[in-house]
């Protein structure tokens, strides 16, 4: 007698192995003891060959198998919807918004201290020359480097 086997559909999470994809299955079950409704996230190691290739994204069925290497028990049957997964922003991206920043906290800790200079200044009862704007740029590029 030949037994039925299992099958889940979860979303597959990663993609970075050869032939094998991990599938994250998400249950629902009721706590015995208190009833409230709890959510169960599994990952399972799936074989992924040729003619169904999922890829990160992809919500797919998996089917049981005989176990094809030390964590693999599961095939990919079918991919049931594909999916998009968001780029995740470059490495380049990052420093350019990073430089970006930095040098807009360096245009402001200038503006502060000429500020600061003009209090104390004015403290002090005499005039400073205002700054040239050669000046600040040359403050806002030592602040930056």
């Amino acid at each position: 007698m030949k037994t039925k086997r299992k099958v889940m559909q979860g979303r597959v999470v990663s993609d970075k192995m050869q032939k094998t994809v991990v599938v994250e299955v998400e249950s629902l079950y009721t706590h015995p003891l208190y009833g409230k409704v709890l959510r169960r996230v599994r990952r399972f190691m799936a074989h992924n060959e040729a003619p169904v290739v999922a890829q990160r994204g992809d919500v797919v069925k998996i089917i049981e198998s005989r176990p094809l290497s030390r964590h693999k028990r599961w095939r990919v049957s079918e991919i049931v919807q594909r999916g998009v997964v968001v780029e995740e922003i470059r490495e380049k991206e990052l420093e350019e918004l990073r430089a970006k920043e930095e040098a807009e906290r360096a245009a402001r800790r200038a503006e502060e201290e000429r500020r600061a200079a003009e209090r104390l200044a004015k403290l002090a009862g005499e005039e400073l020359p205002a700054p040239s704007a050669e000046a600040v740029e040359e403050a806002v590029e030592t602040e930056a480097g």
